[in-house]
C-alpha cells in the first residue's frame, strides 16, 4: 500500500511541477533524495561501503548542497562491481528490465530497473514531448540503433499500442539512408525523433515527393550532439521545427529544449545535476563535466554519477516561466560517420555494435578513422584477452569494410580525454562535422528553425 501511494505521488509531482515554483521543486528534490540516500546506505552493498569509508551517514545527507560530502562514481567503478553489489537487496534480478548500452560512450554498462522505473523515466520523456506538441493519438517514429537484446514491450505498453495511444515505431538507424527514407514514406510520422547525424545524413536525400508524405509537425533529436548547422539541414529537409533533447541509459531524459528560449530544461524532479570543474561548481555560463543522481532509480541507484558530458550551466529557473534550471551547450556524444573508398558511409555503430555483443572483455574504447584507408580501434580491456577473442573481434569489424581499409586494434592501459576535455568514441580524421564547431556559440538560439512565436507550427 505504501508503495502505491509512493507511486502515485510521484506521479502527481511529475504533473504538476511544469507549473509549480522554483521552491517547490527543490523541496521535492530534496525530500527525494533523503529517501534515496537512506535506501542506498540500507540496501545497496557498493554504497554502503563507499559511505562507511568516507565516514558518511544517511542523516548526514539532507538536501542537495549535501551531495558533494559523496565521492563521484564513474562507469569503470561499475563495471568493475558483479551485479550483486549493484543491485537492492530484496530485489529479485529476474524481474528487473535489463538495458546494456550501445557503447556509444566507449564504456558498455548493464543497467537494471523495475518496470515502474522504467514507465516513469519514460513519463518525464513525455512530459517534454508533450511540451514540444505531442498528442496522445500521434504515431511517433524514431530512428535509432535497435537493440535485440532489450526485452520486448510489456503488458501496459502493449494496451496503449492496441489503444493507439501514443504509438511508437522504431526504425533501424543503420539502416541505408535510402531505406530510412523509404520507411518514413510508409509509416508516415506525427512526430519523428532520432539521432541528428544520421537524421542531417539523410536529408540531402530528401525529394519534394518524400516532403508530400513525410510530414512530421515537429522533429526531436537526441543521443549525439546537434551543431547549428545539422539542425538547419534536419528542419529543412522535413519542414518542421527540430527541438534537442539530452539523455542517456543510466537517467533517460536529463533535459529538454525549451521553445522560447532555445536553452535546456533540467529535470530538476527526476535528477540532481551537477555541473563541475575539478570538483568544484561551477558559475553561470561556465563549462563543466556532468556528474547526476538519479532520485527515481532504486533497483540500481546512481548517485553522484559521472557521465563524462560537458555542459554549460545556466541560470537556476528558465526565462519561459517554469520553474527548473537551464543548461546550454551539451558537448556530449560526438560520434563521426567514416566516408569509405567508394564514397559509402560508415556508421561507428556498426563498429561499436560488435564490441558491445562479442568482445565482453572491453571495458573501454575508441575507434578513430586516421584516413580512408586505416581505422584504429584502441581498447582498454578488462583483462588480458586472449588472442583467438582479438582475432574474433578483428575479424567480425573486418568484414564490415572493403578490403582496401585497414582495421587495427590495439590494446592500451588508458584512454585520455581530448583537450575540450570530452572523451571522443569515434573520431574521423577525414571528416568530421564536430571539429569546427564554437562550443560558446551552440546553445544559441537559431531562429531560422523556430516559428515566430517561439513555439513549433
Amino acid at each position: 500500500m505504501r508503495s502505491a501511494l509512493i507511486r502515485l505521488s510521484t506521479i502527481q509531482a511529475l504533473l504538476r511541477h511544469s507549473r509549480a515554483t522554483r521552491a517547490d521543486v527543490l523541496a521535492y528534490q530534496n525530500a527525494r533524495l533523503r529517501v534515496l540516500i537512506d535506501h542506498a546506505y540500507t540496501r545497496v552493498p557498493y554504497y554502503r561501503t563507499l559511505f562507511d569509508l568516507h565516514g558518511i551517514r544517511p542523516d548526514h545527507i539532507r538536501t542537495v548542497d549535501d551531495l558533494r560530502r559523496i565521492p563521484i562514481s564513474t562507469k569503470a567503478d561499475l563495471q568493475l562491481r558483479p551485479a550483486g553489489e549493484l543491485v537492492s537487496e530484496g530485489v529479485d534480478p529476474a524481474r528487473l528490465v535489463l538495458r546494456r548500452t550501445s557503447g556509444s560512450s566507449g564504456e558498455p554498462i548493464t543497467i537494471r530497473r523495475t518496470r515502474f522505473e522504467e514507465h516513469l523515466l519514460g513519463a518525464f520523456r513525455l512530459r517534454a514531448l508533450h511540451q514540444f506538441g505531442l498528442r496522445a493519438r500521434d504515431r511517433t517514429v524514431v530512428v535509432m540503433l535497435h537493440r535485440a537484446t532489450d526485452r520486448g514491450r510489456d503488458a501496459a505498453q502493449r494496451m496503449s499500442q492496441l489503444a493507439r495511444l501514443y504509438r511508437q515505431t522504431v526504425v533501424n538507424s543503420l539502416l541505408e539512408p535510402a531505406a530510412i527514407i523509404r520507411e518514413l514514406r510508409r509509416l508516415r510520422p506525427d512526430a519523428l525523433a532520432g539521432y541528428p547525424g544520421v537524421l542531417s545524413n539523410i536529408a540531402p536525400l530528401m525529394e519534394d515527393d518524400d516532403r508530400r508524405v513525410i510530414r512530421p509537425r515537429f522533429v526531436m533529436v537526441g543521443g549525439e550532439v546537434l551543431t547549428p548547422p545539422m539542425r538547419r539541414e534536419i528542419s529543412a529537409a522535413f519542414r518542421a521545427p527540430v527541438f534537442d533533447t539530452y539523455g542517456s541509459h543510466e537517467f533517460n531524459l536529463l533535459a529538454w529544449e525549451c521553445k522560447v528560449t532555445g536553452e535546456l530544461h533540467v529535470c530538476d524532479d527526476a535528477l540532481v545535476l551537477e555541473v563541475l570543474q575539478d570538483g568544484r561548481a561551477v558559475s553561470v555560463g561556465e563549462r563543466g563535466e556532468v556528474v547526476a543522481t538519479n532520485l527515481h532509480s532504486f533497483a540500481m541507484p546512481f548517485i553522484r554519477y559521472r557521465l563524462g558530458d560537458v555542459v554549460t550551466r545556466g541560470v537556476d529557473a528558465c526565462r519561459c516561466g517554469q520553474p527548473f534550471s537551464v543548461i546550454g551547450a551539451v558537448q556530449g556524444r560526438m560520434l563521426d560517420y567514416f566516408p569509405l573508398p567508394g564514397g559509402r558511409l560508415l556508421h561507428p555503430y556498426h563498429i561499436s555494435g560488435a564490441a558491445v555483443r562479442e568482445a565482453p572483455w572491453v571495458r573501454q574504447y575508441r575507434v578513430i578513422q586516421e584516413s580512408l584507408e586505416r581505422i584504429v580501434m584502441h581498447v582498454v580491456p578488462v583483462s588480458e584477452p586472449p588472442p583467438e577473442e582479438v582475432a574474433k573481434l578483428h575479424e567480425r569489424v573486418r568484414a564490415l569494410l572493403p578490403p582496401s581499409v585497414a582495421f587495427v586494434i590495439e590494446l592500451v592501459a588508458r584512454i585520455d580525454l581530448e583537450q575540450t576535455g570530452k572523451f571522443r568514441v569515434s573520431r574521423s580524421l577525414v571528416s568530421s562535422r564536430y571539429d569546427s564547431i564554437a562550443w560558446e556559440r551552440v546553445a544559441e538560439p537559431d531562429a531560422s528553425t523556430r516559428s515566430p512565436s517561439g513555439h513549433g507550427s
